[in-house]
Order: C-alpha cells, then structure tokens, then sequence
C-alpha cells in the first residue's frame, strides 16, 4: 500500500542509521552518577550504628565529619572527597579487627562509601576534563 508524503520521492535518498542499545555515556549521566553515590553514601552511613562497639567506636568520628556532607547531599567538593577518603582509610585500619559474623556487615558499608567516593571522583573528573577541553577550544578563558 503506498501512503501518500509531501516530499517527493524521486530524487531523494533515505538513510536510517541504527544505533543499537549503546548505554549512555558518563557526561550525559552527571547528575545520575551524583544521585547515586549519594544514595551509597547514605546507606553505607545508615549501616554503622549495627557495627558491634569494637567496630563502631573507632568509625565514630569519620561518620561524624561525613554526615553533614551526606544530610547536605553535597559530596563533589574537595573536602566532601576528603571526608569520604577518610572514613575508607578508618575503615581499612580496623579491617584485622572484623570478626566473622561482622564480615558481611562491614562489607556493606565498605562498598557503599566506596561507591560514592567513585561516584564523586568521576563526576569531578568528567567536568574538570569538560573545562579543560573548553580552554583548549577557546570557550573559556583559563582561570589562573
């Protein structure tokens, strides 16, 4: 059945180009990369008060300093990152301290802020590299 068009079709070409499934790539996922390393930030944090005291105690004061930055939803700045890195480090410090039976918990928590440092690294890589393009482009002008 031919369906009548307003263009004519003698002298005309038709191309479709198929894309597939690709994923979308990172710079169009920012704010998605953000959301989740957040969300990680909080369940990881929500995790710690079911540490055993000999696991708790020595995490209290990296949760302390993480916290605001996790309650602000605010963990793309330089000292979000460096709070972030420092409850990882406390965390690897009592890591010969972990019985067994806390394993699994302490796991948890270990993937989760380690997610969202990730998440925020990337995210800050990606839009350093976006301004450092934009100088070598000519877009912006260098901010020293």
């Amino acid at each position: 059945m031919d369906i009548p068009t307003l263009i004519p079709t003698q002298n005309n070409y038709r191309v479709v180009h198929f894309t597939g499934n690709e994923p979308p790539r990172d710079f169009e996922r920012l704010e998605e990369i953000a959301a989740d390393g957040i969300a990680a930030a909080r369940n990881g944090l929500a995790l710690v008060p079911l540490l055993p005291t000999h696991l708790f105690n020595p995490l209290h004061d990296a949760t302390h300093s993480l916290l605001p930055y996790v309650t602000d939803r605010r963990l793309l700045n330089g000292r979000a990152r460096q709070q972030l890195e420092a409850f990882v480090e406390a965390m690897n410090r009592l890591r010969l301290q972990v019985n067994e039976e806390d394993e699994a918990l302490f796991g948890e928590i270990g993937r989760n802020v380690g997610a969202a440092l990730d998440a925020s690294n990337r995210v800050a890589d990606l839009l350093a590299a976006e301004r450092e393009i934009g100088r070598f482009r000519g877009i912006r002008e260098p901010e020293d």
